[in-house]
């Protein structure tokens, strides 16, 4: 949360002035006059789905959230975590105070970190930090990076260039303001997502290679070759296999890369080939490459790639001056591309 946000938080003295809360689960006809705090490390532990990860998002010591939700507990007189499962889990009356408190503890957390902004620099509040597949980091980021930093010299921005799993754990952590990423694979009530472009499925293969002949090439053609893949972090990584498992198709994984430049260089020089997702971002970047592309629409749909934010965070003005000209870029890149793209790259 920062010095600033930790130390307020510390000080925070609202009891018995939260609204109280109801559920037909706990004691019938109390009224609960809790601490905001302890209300705090009981959203984060619950969100997290650990009691340490809450207590380094909150800069405090774990004992003191622990201490936090045992006091929470004996207020309410229920049990709201499973403790003998990892991660945690919470039980019913749990998930039903999660659900009341979760407005609550929002609306108090963009108002510490609204305080933050306005109380520090004025040339700082340009700050954020952001996390972005390897691809997008050197491609898609730079541009749009450099056009800000002459509105906002002075700002600190951190970039994080991961997989797609390691970015929502950072995003879910709070410890990176967005991340552009596919949209989440099962509907999160905790993030926003904003679309900036769709992003297309191709097979990447040396040149002259027989897969080329075939103008829809299936996924039996294609399981055929040693396939170079990313990580089994990467979204389209687990997409791609689930879509052979459910084929019940046999296939040979020959090199598994971490990042998808790897990944073509691989392929160029004959080593097998690669499935990606891509968007055109340099239209001369693949034609000057041995390799050739083949389009995979017949076979799955696009994904959308976005900006996923925690509701919880309050955003800066000049991160959402960030992501509006992370929209412009996208939009910029797909008017020259054409409906389709056929050279690109964007992937993890």
């Amino acid at each position: 949360m920062g010095r600033f946000y930790q130390a307020v938080y510390q000080n925070l003295h609202l009891d018995h002035s939260v609204t109280p809360i109801r559920s037909v689960r706990f004691r019938p006809a109390k009224r609960f006059a809790l601490d905001i705090r302890e209300l705090i490390s009981f959203y984060h532990a619950a969100r997290l789905r650990s009691v340490s990860l809450a207590a380094g998002y909150l800069d405090l010591g774990q004992p003191t959230v622990s201490t936090h939700l045992r006091r929470l507990e004996k207020e309410m007189g229920v049990q709201l975590f499973d403790r003998h499962t990892r991660p945690i889990r919470l039980t019913a009356e749990g998930n039903d105070l999660f659900e009341s408190v979760s407005p609550v503890v929002q609306a108090v957390e963009q108002g510490l970190e609204s305080l933050t902004v306005h109380s520090s620099d004025p040339n700082q509040q340009g700050s954020f930090s952001i996390g972005a597949y390897p691809d997008l980091a050197l491609n898609y980021l730079p541009p749009v990076l450099r056009e800000y930093r002459g509105r906002y010299p002075e700002a600190h921005i951190k970039v994080v260039a991961s997989p797609y799993a390691v970015l929502m754990d950072i995003l879910n952590a709070g410890d990176i303001d967005m991340a552009v990423v596919h949209a989440p694979e099962k509907e999160n009530r905790l993030l926003a997502f904003e679309k900036l472009f769709d992003a297309y499925f191709m097979v990447i293969t040396p040149v002259g290679h027989t897969l080329l002949e075939e103008p829809e090439p299936s996924l039996e053609s294609i399981c055929r070759w040693p396939l170079i893949l990313l990580s089994r972090q990467s979204h389209t990584r687990r997409y791609f296999e689930e879509a052979l498992r459910e084929r019940d198709l046999k296939y040979q994984v020959a090199l598994e890369m971490d990042h998808s430049e790897l990944v073509r260089r691989y392929v160029e020089i004959g080593m097998g080939v690669g499935v990606t997702v891509t968007q055109e971002f340099d239209p001369d970047y693949e034609s000057q490459r041995e390799i050739g592309v083949v389009d995979l629409s017949h076979i799955f749909a696009p994904v959308q790639i976005g900006v996923a934010t925690l509701k919880s965070k309050h955003l800066s003005r000049g991160a959402h001056e960030f992501i509006e000209a992370l929209q412009s870029a996208a939009n910029n890149a797909q008017s020259h591309a054409g409906s389709l793209p056929q050279n690109c790259h964007s992937e993890e």
